[in-house]
């Protein structure tokens, strides 16, 4: 089982996240985009050097190239993670931009919504080489870090149906994530909002981040 951490905003709380030991952290470049777990470049470059034992992922919000690659160098991540893919780039054009960024693995985030999901999740498949299962607030329509869980039997019906292993998002912590693998079986599970300090949405709770990693990997 992939574990995911994201939202890594201080070079301590990588340190910490660093010693539990999950697969992937996930860093938020500021890209120009509002967004409330995003750092600046030197921030950035600290955590990164902290994260030493996990595969980093660098989260993107743009669809242009250039400010893609850009994140890309600054970073320097085993996966590029893509939010707004799904809906503003092209099969083509991804699978495309998959290829410039190789050996960097793809990850693409499909909004878990309706029926309409899993078919745009089959069609991104053979373009990336993750997709990452994630919620929506119903009405802002911000897609992830919004603590919300969706319908799974969506998920599983994706997870089931994609030739491109899927990472479940979407409102998961210590206390639904064995729940969330049970009915989705997923590849891997991601977890933000709900492995964070409940008094700074910024910082991690390293109690919480160890529990989601114990109880994720858990055979129970």
């Amino acid at each position: 089982m992939l574990i995911q951490i994201y939202g890594i905003t201080t070079p301590e709380d990588a340190e910490v996240v660093n010693a539990l030991a999950p697969d992937n952290v996930g860093v938020v470049l500021d890209e120009g985009f509002e967004t409330w777990d995003g750092v600046d470049e030197a921030t950035a470059r600290m955590i990164v050097s902290e994260l030493t034992d996990v595969a980093i992922v660098a989260l993107s919000l743009a669809t242009e190239r250039d400010r893609i690659l850009r994140t890309v160098e600054t970073i320097s991540p085993s996966v590029v993670h893509l939010v707004r893919a799904a809906e503003e780039m092209t099969p083509e054009l991804l699978a495309s931009l998959r290829g410039e960024l190789d050996p960097i693995r793809l990850m693409l985030t499909v909004p878990v919504l309706n029926e309409d999901s899993v078919t745009q999740a089959q069609n991104l498949s053979e373009a990336t080489d993750y997709l990452l299962l994630d919620s929506a607030h119903p009405q802002s329509g911000q897609v992830g870090a919004t603590g919300l869980v969706h319908d799974w039997a969506l998920s599983r019906r994706i997870v089931e149906s994609c030739t491109a292993p899927s990472i479940l998002a979407g409102g998961l912590g210590p206390t639904n994530v064995r729940n969330a693998i049970d009915a989705v079986r997923p590849h891997g599970v991601d977890s933000e909002t709900r492995t964070s300090r409940d008094d700074d949405r910024r910082r991690k709770d390293p109690e919480k981040v160890r529990l989601f990693i114990e109880r994720a990997r858990s055979q129970i």
